[in-house]
């Protein structure tokens, strides 16, 4: 009985502490509010396939994102990331509009016209090392009204770089 319970543990932990598997996002596949608006704003994450660098007991994902509209100036109204796990794109979080302005050095949420504005210490951190995907995403607002959107994805590895 005693090699039972401690084999069942031993099952349990190894279960427990298993590599995640949260599967791959099909190219065309978006979350249905991204797929309604017109693609205007260019986002450009870097790397796209980011390994973690672990300091003391935690991961860090480190990557920058950048953003840019070459056809007008637009007003940020919404932006944040999504995860892919279950086979479909699951909001992780929206961000609030005033952390917009600090992390992309932007007034009010405005992008001007052909400027790029980089978010450059965008990282991931966990307690736990696993890869997946992610997608930042944003929507803004043309001086016409329309409803623009950008987004791209990025890969994060379960692959130490120390």
């Amino acid at each position: 009985m005693k090699k039972f319970v401690l084999f069942t543990c031993m099952m349990c932990s190894m279960v427990i502490h298993a590599q995640r598997d949260f599967g791959t996002p099909v190219n065309d596949e978006l979350p249905q509010k991204l797929k309604e608006l017109r693609i205007a704003i260019e986002v450009t994450n870097f790397p796209k396939q980011i390994d973690p660098v672990q300091i003391k007991d935690t991961y860090y994902w480190k990557h920058n994102t950048a953003i840019l509209c070459k056809e007008s100036e637009i007003q940020i109204i919404e932006y944040g990331a999504y995860l892919f796990y279950n086979d479909q794109w699951n909001l992780r979080k929206s961000y609030p509009l005033k952390e917009f302005n600090k992390s992309f050095g932007t007034k009010k949420q405005v992008i001007k016209q052909a400027q790029p504005y980089t978010w450059v210490n965008n990282w991931r951190v966990d307690t736990n090392l696993y890869a997946g995907w992610a997608m930042w995403y944003f929507i803004g607002v043309t001086k016409d009204g329309e409803k623009i959107c950008g987004y791209q994805k990025i890969e994060t590895t379960d692959k130490l770089l120390n």
